[in-house]
Parts: structure tokens; sequence; C-alpha cells
């Protein structure tokens, strides 16, 4: 038991199923298409969709996709730990990446969030992007 939490605490996991969608707003060479570098920052606001539509969804069994958490920053960290707080209430979550398990929940239903809002809707994605914030 011991190992399995070694590996989850270096790990953040997405289905396989929505593997296509972190792919097409990653790779290519039309930055106006595929606007994010990394999918740790496709992950990132997928997490953030999610928490902020309230929306929630527990990851398949079987084998899943990760991002090592190496490349989360200490601030990419501090906003996946807010979310979870304010999530759970539950300040014991924080400790040993705990609570990447209601980060991956939120990111996991949030990616189609993302999905619609940049990819479903007319234009490209960067501008529709933009559109959230503005």
């Amino acid at each position: 038991m011991e190992k399995d939490t070694k590996k989850r605490a270096e790990r953040a996991f997405y289905p396989e199923e929505v593997k296509s969608i972190y792919i097409a707003l990653t790779e290519g060479d039309n930055t106006e298409q595929a606007p994010f570098e990394t999918y740790k920052q496709v992950f990132m606001l997928a997490a953030c969709m999610g928490y902020r539509k309230n929306l929630r969804r527990s990851l398949p069994a079987g084998k899943k996709p990760d991002i090592r958490m190496e490349v989360f920053s200490e601030k990419d960290k501090y906003i996946l730990k807010g979310i979870a707080l304010a999530a759970s209430g539950e300040v014991e979550l924080l400790e040993d990446f705990a609570y990447m398990d209601i980060i991956e929940e939120y990111a996991y239903s949030g990616i189609y969030e993302v999905k619609t809002e940049l990819m479903d809707k007319p234009g490209a994605v960067l501008w529709n992007l933009v559109g959230l914030f503005f």
C-alpha cells in the first residue's frame, strides 16, 4: 500500500477517453487552434472549470494517462490545494497529495467544459479561450 501512496503522490491522472482533447489543445503548429504548450496547462484549466461549474466525476477504473507532479509549480499546487480545501473543508487532504483525488474529478468533468467552450464553438480555440475571461 505504501507503494501506491508514493505513486499517487507523483502523478495527476486523467482518463484515456479525454486524451484526444489534451492532444488537440497542445499539439500542432497553429497556436490559434492549439494554444497550450503542455498537458499540465490543460489539466489546470480543466480543474478550474470543473470547480467553477461545481462538476465532479470519478475517474474510471483501469490504467490512465498521467502528468508527473514535478511539472506543477508551487503556485499551481497552491491553486489546486485551494480548490480541494474549498470543496472539502478538510485540511488533512492537503498532506501527501491526497487532494489530487478531488482535483482529478474536477478536471475530468472540467475537460468536457473546456471542449465545449473552446473547441465546440465557432472560431479559433485561442480566441474562444480569451472570450472566457472578457
